[in-house]
């Protein structure tokens, strides 16, 4: 592009203005120059360029350029490519996702993409990469895949086409519809040309994260081109780079191979296995050059990153903690910080810890280096490889840098050795002083899921009470006294205080004191925790009932709302004339129920990525065998562990991953929608997905709401609902639509905060599959994306029909030897409920159908008509009968229906309700 003169003038006025106010003067008069210039006819293109670049950088320092937005999209829409590339420019800098010109500028994209010469698709694959909208990303999608599997289309333009591909999946990974064209891609990391591999494969890497089983066979592509590269030498030589072959595409490739299983063709493996063979042999040696080092160290990592997830060998993998004890060593702080975390993530999976335990004493120094990452990889390495044996030393070197740690790094510290006490703990006293001295030394630094967690694991072992009330009490008589030991010095207290009440300096007006004196220093929400103990204490220690009630009675008259309710609350309770109130309210918790720590779930929500999602999360074995059986759906039970060693402490094992807890529930939210109009379909830690649906067969309207439950905001929001395999199908049986004339959904979602979005569905045929409902959401800078069955089956489009009594066995006679469509089936009930009867009668009536009373000789026996209607004009009836026996704890559904089709969705649905039940 050549120079402007106009436009280095006017940078140079406004550097040499002293003043803002001198700057806004100068911008003032050149904006109503280029107005009135944009208003004349023949303006040429030389100044229509440079006028657009004048507003471009007027624009970079905050002014309103908003009147040059349509001259950008016009220069973009220009057949020269001097001006398309200044308007892409300015079209990528100025102008918002919702602004009206976007159409325009789709259009001028699509004209350059499917038209126009290399150059121009170039620059229209880059705009599209910095601009692109969801529209434009749903719109161009194709016609971008169509540039990179084009056979006549240039190397730099399949670059380019696999690079802004990669954006938009990022960017809106359900607009782009890649589920559809996932596996057409793999072929091209074949590609003759380096660069081509290059760009495919890290489209290949985030494909695979989102569809690994459409991008399986991108394994067996990556693993042949490695052994052109590392075992055959076959690489350009515009691609080596210090004599190490096309270092960038092998790193890319053997992190692509990470995100698959290992390969189950023997060839494959053993191909494999030469390959991270050949490049472990090879980084023995060290490089003298420092380029040839980074680019031969960074394929080693990976190498061994890989060798690691795939377990191949463990004799290689014993031999990779040899080397990387030489690494962590370095002078280098990158080789340094590289050699931390390739051990850290091999102590997630190696057997046996015993050769990462040598260098134990280098990984503890390296807590000290100078380099906070170097710091951060060294607390994650200790934190993967500690076990029963080495816990008490590594828990005591933390806790003595925790004094000195960055305050970055202090609150992951605290929550890492919060686990790992708790975990390895083997006697009760060492628990409780590791984490009361945790708290006292870190205790601004960490939430309420710590201090929690002690009064759950002290409420759920009964050995550990005695010895957790004496420690809190000599922590409420110390000079100095944390908030949060307070809060559970105060807890403690109030459930077992009675334990220590006959010790020396224990007595409860000795308890009583100790909780009085650090009152007035806490903040008010721990106050409140000391109120509950103080109303405790009038149940657990009569005699100290009087001294209790002057402590509430001052806090009635608290400017804290809080406060002043619960001490108004407790002394009303406490004065009551009843021997049986006080310990019937204060009566002692039962222990929690044993569940994954909170401590766990807040840590490994830390543990979120940018880009490409990791393979491994620090925390040794265990944390991550039931990761990789949850993503591949195996049993982690059926694994053995790694030394047969545990704490004494109860641990709370994860539920059986063939019936988690988050799956049940989901199932059970999804059964209860099939007969009920609203509820919630999905609770997850994040988002809560309820539903809300109106049905006037043949069409209905389902609303869908997302409400945003996590810590922070989520953006990038998409609610889609679809029939699968139904695209290429010019008739579905079913169509679902977004509702017309609705709001769009909003760009960001605050905590607490709730989207809505509504679909029309019509049923055109009778139809067996639910439709699919997909929302994706970024947050904290990681995508997610939610698939799940939409509760709407061809059973809701059915509407209840009254017939006489004396009708229905007659009518139930004619389709049984008509032979129609019938289903029958025999569910196990457990009939605990008095109110079974009235259930399964709600059930009945919930699906659609009209309750004929008195028609089956049995009284408990339920018969139930409806009618199915189509859009097509279509009516299906359909009778059911209900039959339960509470004496079997079994109920038999028989349904026949004029279509087959209705009969076994009916049988299907109350089948899952049953279950659910």
């Amino acid at each position: 592009m050549a120079p402007m003169k106009g436009l280095t003038v006017f940078i140079a006025d406004l550097r040499k203005c002293r003043s803002h106010e001198e700057e806004e003067r100068r911008v003032n008069k050149e904006l109503a120059n280029i107005r009135t210039k944009f208003k004349e006819a023949g303006l040429n293109s030389y100044n229509r360029k440079k006028y657009v670049c004048k507003l471009v950088y007027m624009s970079l320092l905050g002014y309103d350029v908003q009147f040059g937005h349509k001259e950008a999209v016009d220069l973009a829409s220009s057949a020269k490519y001097s001006e398309k590339q200044i308007g892409y420019l300015a079209v990528t800098l100025l102008l918002p996702e919702d602004s009206g010109y976007m159409r325009g500028v789709l259009a001028a994209l699509r004209r350059d993409i499917n038209g126009g010469d290399d150059v121009s698709v170039c620059v229209a694959l880059a705009a599209v990469s910095n601009v692109a909208t969801r529209e434009i990303a749903e719109a161009l999608t194709e016609e971008i895949l169509n540039q990179l599997l084009s056979p006549s289309a240039s190397t730099f333009v399949k670059k380019k086409a696999a690079l802004c591909l990669l954006r938009l999946l990022r960017r809106f990974p359900d607009a782009a519809g890649a589920h559809a064209w996932a596996a057409r891609v793999i072929p091209y990391m074949g590609h003759r040309d380096a660069g081509v591999t290059l760009a495919v494969t890290s489209l290949a890497t985030a494909l695979a994260q989102q569809y690994p089983d459409a991008m399986r066979k991108a394994a067996a592509f990556a693993v042949r081109r490695l052994k052109s590269l590392v075992l055959d030498g076959e690489c350009p030589t515009d691609y080596m780079y210090y004599t190490v072959a096309a270092p960038w595409l092998q790193v890319k490739l053997l992190r692509l191979l990470q995100y698959f299983p290992a390969p189950e063709s023997a060839e494959l493996r053993t191909l494999l296995l030469r390959i991270l063979r050949h490049i472990i042999d090879a980084g023995q040696d060290a490089p003298r050059e420092l380029q040839q080092m980074n680019a031969q160290y960074s394929i080693l990592f990976e190498a061994i990153g890989l060798g690691i997830h795939l377990d191949v060998d463990q004799g290689l993998m014993h031999e990779s903690a040899a080397l990387l004890g030489r690494f962590i060593t370095s002078r280098e702080t990158n080789v340094r910080y590289l050699g931390l975390e390739t051990m850290a993530h091999l102590a997630a999976y190696i057997d046996s810890l015993a050769p990462l335990k040598r260098f134990q004493g280098v990984i503890t120094q390296a807590l000290r280096d100078r380099d906070v990452s170097v710091r951060r990889r060294a607390l994650d390495l200790l934190y993967s490889m500690c076990d029963v044996d080495n816990a008490k030393p590594v828990v005591g070197e933390l806790l003595r840098h925790m004094g000195g740690a960055d305050l970055a790094l202090r609150e992951e510290m605290a929550l890492k050795v919060a686990i790992l006490t708790e975990k390895y703990a083997t006697e009760y006293a060492w628990y409780i002083d590791v984490m009361m001295r945790l708290v006292a030394l870190a205790g601004e630094h960490l939430g309420d899921e710590v201090w929690h967690r002690i009064v759950q694991v002290v409420l759920g072992n009964e050995e550990l009470q005695l010895y957790a009330c004496t420690i809190a009490l000599q922590a409420l008589n110390a000079p100095v006294c944390h908030e949060s030991a307070f809060k559970v010095s105060a807890y403690v207290l109030g459930e077992f205080g009675h334990l220590i009440a006959n010790a020396p300096d224990s007595a409860p007006i000795d308890q009583l004191k100790a909780l009085q004196s650090k009152m007035p220093s806490v903040s008010l929400q721990a106050r409140a925790v000391a109120l509950t103990t103080v109303a405790k204490f009038t149940n657990l220690f009569p005699e100290i009932k009087t001294a209790c009630l002057r402590v509430l009675d001052r806090h009635r008259g608290a400017l804290d709302v809080e406060l002043q309710q619960r001490a108004c609350e407790y002394y009303a309770l406490a004065t009551v004339e009843s021997d049986a109130l006080l310990p019937t309210v204060f009566e002692e918790m039962p222990p929690f129920a044993e569940r994954q720590s909170a401590l766990v779930s807040r840590l490994l929500k830390q543990e979120g990525d940018t880009e490409d999602q990791r393979t491994w999360v620090p925390g040794g074995r265990d944390i991550n065998r039931e990761r990789r059986a949850q993503q591949t759906g195996e049993n982690p039970a059926e694994a053995d562990v790694s030394d047969g060693k545990g704490g004494e402490l109860p641990q709370s094992d994860p539920a059986d991953p063939a019936e988690e807890p988050s799956i049940t529930e989901s199932r059970r939210h999804y059964a209860r929608l099939l007969w009920e109009s609203d509820g919630i379909l999905y609770d997850g830690d994040e988002v809560q997905i309820g539903l809300m649906a109106q049905y006037k067969p043949p069409a209905g309207r389902v609303g869908v709401f997302l409400g945003n439950k996590a810590a922070g905001a989520i953006y990038d929001i998409s609610i889609q609902a679809f029939v699968k395999d139904s695209k290429d199908d010019k008739d579905p049986p079913l169509s679902v639509q977004e509702s017309p004339g609705q709001s769009p959904l909003p760009a960001s979602l605050l905590p607490l905060g709730q989207a809505r979005i509504y679909f029309d569905v019509t049923c055109h045929r009778v139809f067996a599959t639910a439709p699919t409902l997909r929302i994706s959401y970024t947050q904290a800078g990681a995508p997610t994306v939610l698939e799940l069955q939409l509760p709407v089956t061809c059973v809701h489009f059915m509407a209840p029909v009254t017939i006489a009594v004396s009708d229905f066995f007659a009518r139930w006679k004619q389709l049984g030897e008509a032979e129609l469509g019938e289903a029958q089936s025999v569910l196990k009930t457990p009939f605990l409920e008095e109110r079974s009867g009235e259930w399964l009668r709600g059930v009945v009536g919930g699906m659609g159908f009209a309750l004929i009373q008195g028609a089956d000789p049995a009284p408990d026996n339920i018969v139930a008509v409806g009618i199915a209607t189509c859009e097509s004009g279509e009516r299906f009836g359909c009778l059911m009968r209900v039959e339960p026996k509470p004496s079997h704890s079994l109920t038999r559904i028989t349904v026949r229906a004029t279509n087959d089709m209705l009969a076994k969705a009916v049988a299907t649905n109350i089948a899952m309700i049953f279950d659910s039940k």
